[in-house]
């Protein structure tokens, strides 16, 4: 036992008298006797308990080799977009009357985004559907009257075709007549002019005679020769007033006129005709006239089109967010001019990129977790490209697309995604702790403690998880296994487990 001297009995009186004057002091100071005492006695009290665990086995953590799940995670991180984005164009030109969204707001399919003013549009429409109505009645009153000229020039032409048969049955009947009279005149006045030729020869031997025998026989010859000579004189005379002739003459004037009205007749056919032809519509003019009119129609329904569309203004085609704005209230669109851009929030996903370790690890239809902004989201990997690409430090880095199964309003485009690709999984099978497989030149090794007694146990490892390890060969379900390996270790040492 530890003994200690009274400090009353070292000091002088006049040091009793002035440690009665301060008692506080004293009792401090007794205090601290008191810790000096207790702590000379833990100490003692250590190295009585050290040199009697001497022979005690060390107590190491440990766990028992189970059977389990074991899935090899690949984990990543991206930026999220949208699967599905829509860029909204003005279909025509027109002013903004409201702008019912701003850049990064949230629609819902069929949300009016923007409205236009319609005046003018209205304007236009009523403007567009008159010239449509004119052209269109101006092209069916052209091709009517060409319809009808067509009709004229066919019946004047067949009409022709029949009045100048006519004319040339005329003009050959007039010319019988004429000819039958001339004939008939002809062969009269022949044999009236053979009579008087013969009546004068005889006439003129009758002189002759009389002259040589002046007797009565001879003078009543001459006489009744000249009597004939008068009688055929007077025939000759009489012959242009034939009234058989005359009356074949007259009807001879009778087809004359007729023929003259026949040519009349063709001459206004002949008329007609051409007037009809020059105003009949060629196939190129008709072609013309209904271009005129199918563009005046185009016209009304491209107005009236632009009409609906502007009161019904521009809706959202699926929920999403409006991630670009290029106009403002007011502003005056142009036709074909970029308004916004909206992507949906219900088709997301994270694009990632595969180090050349994990590729081989990932496939196409595999299950991933994807955590946004503290939210949990199931994942499918749906695209891996097929070529690398090296990014800002030189490495090559193959470009994936992780789909979210099921987005909600808390997904926010553009934020980065934090993915965790389950690669493969065993299913019952042996495992451990990492902290249980150590490896060395040798390979991978477990410490197993059997009876009390530490052996080194060769395995072949299989997937690993992020806190387990599959065991295809070396262990046992139910063996002992170290977890903490931080002490000196030796095959055969007594080792006491504590398995947690």
């Amino acid at each position: 036992m530890i003994g200690f001297r009274k400090k009353e009995d070292i000091v002088d009186g006049s040091q009793k008298e002035k440690k009665a004057k301060n008692p506080a002091r004293r009792k401090k100071r007794i205090k601290q006797g008191i810790v000096l005492i207790v702590v000379l006695a833990l100490a003692g009290g250590f190295i009585v308990h050290s040199k009697q665990k001497a022979d005690v086995p060390p107590q190491v953590m440990a766990t028992t080799v189970t059977r389990g799940d074991v899935e090899t995670m690949v984990s990543t991180s991206g930026v999220v977009e949208s699967e599905i984005s829509q860029v909204y164009y003005a279909p025509m030109a027109a002013k903004v009357s409201d702008l019912n969204v701003e850049l990064g707001d949230a629609v819902k399919a069929g949300d009016v985004l923007l409205a236009y003013d319609t005046e003018d549009l209205e304007f236009k429409q009523k403007s567009d559907a008159l010239d449509a109505q004119a052209n269109e009645n101006s092209y069916q009153s052209s091709i009517a009257e060409s319809n009808k000229q067509e009709n004229i020039y066919n019946e004047s032409t067949a009409q022709l075709a029949n009045i100048e048969y006519l004319i040339d049955f005329q003009k050959d009947l007039i010319k019988q007549f004429q000819y039958y009279v001339e004939d008939e005149k002809t062969e009269r006045k022949l044999k009236l002019y053979d009579e008087r030729y013969r009546l004068n020869r005889r006439i003129n031997n009758l002189n002759v005679q009389a002259y040589i025998e002046d007797t009565e026989g001879v003078h009543v010859s001459q006489a009744q020769a000249m009597n004939e000579l008068e009688e055929i004189n007077q025939k000759i005379e009489e012959l242009e007033d034939d009234k058989e002739l005359t009356e074949i003459e007259r009807e001879i004037v009778t087809q004359q006129e007729v023929l003259a009205d026949l040519e009349e007749m063709r001459d206004e056919l002949k008329s007609d005709k051409n007037s009809s032809e020059n105003a009949i519509l060629d196939s190129y003019k008709k072609k013309e006239l209904a271009a005129i009119a199918e563009k005046s129609r185009i016209a009304e329904q491209q107005a009236q089109a632009h009409l609906e569309e502007a009161l019904a203004g521009i809706k959202a085609d699926f929920n999403g967010i409006i991630t670009e704005l290029d106009i403002n209230e007011g502003y005056v669109t142009e036709a074909g001019s970029k308004l916004m851009k909206l992507e949906s929030s219900d088709d997301v996903r994270v694009n990632i990129s595969l180090s050349k370790y994990d590729l081989s690890k990932v496939e196409l239809g595999q299950k991933a977790e994807v955590e946004i902004s503290g939210h949990t989201y199931e994942g499918t990997v749906s695209k891996i490209n097929r070529m690398a690409e090296k990014n800002d430090a030189g490495t090559r880095l193959v470009a994936a697309e992780v789909h979210i199964e099921n987005p909600d309003d808390n997904i926010y485009l553009g934020v980065e995604g934090k993915v965790k690709i389950m690669s493969q999984k065993s299913e019952n099978t042996l495992m451990v702790p990492i902290a249980a497989v150590n490896t060395d030149q040798a390979g991978d090794f477990c410490y197993v403690v059997k009876d009390g007694v530490l052996e080194r146990r060769e395995i072949t490892a299989g997937l690993s998880s992020e806190d387990s390890i599959e065991i295809v060969e070396g262990l046992e379900e139910g063996d002992i296994v170290l977890t903490d390996t931080s002490m000196e270790l030796t095959e055969g040492m007594q080792i006491e487990p504590l398995i947690m």
